[in-house]
C-alpha cells in the first residue's frame, strides 16, 4: 500500500466517524472538532498530489489504528 492509498483510507475512517459522532443524540463537539481538522488536514494533503510526510503518514496510521481498535 503506497502513501496515496494509505491517505486516502484514513480519510475515509475519519469521514466515517464524523458520520457516526454527526448521528449521535448527543454528538461530542471537542471530538468532532477534531475530527474535521484530521479530515481537513489529510484532505489538503491528497489535493497537493505530494508524497506525504511522516508526519502526515504517521498521522494516518494513528488513525487507521485507532479505529481497528474501536472496532475490535
Amino acid at each position: 500500500m503506497n502513501a496515496r492509498d494509505l491517505l486516502l483510507s484514513a480519510y475515509r475512517v475519519i469521514s466515517r466517524e464524523v458520520m457516526r459522532e454527526r448521528k449521535r443524540r448527543f454528538p461530542d463537539q471537542q471530538r468532532l472538532s477534531r475530527l474535521k481538522k484530521e479530515r481537513l488536514a489529510l484532505k489538503d494533503r491528497l489535493a497537493r498530489h505530494q508524497p506525504a510526510t511522516g508526519s502526515t503518514l504517521a498521522m494516518a496510521l494513528r488513525i487507521i489504528a485507532r479505529t481497528k481498535r474501536t472496532f475490535a
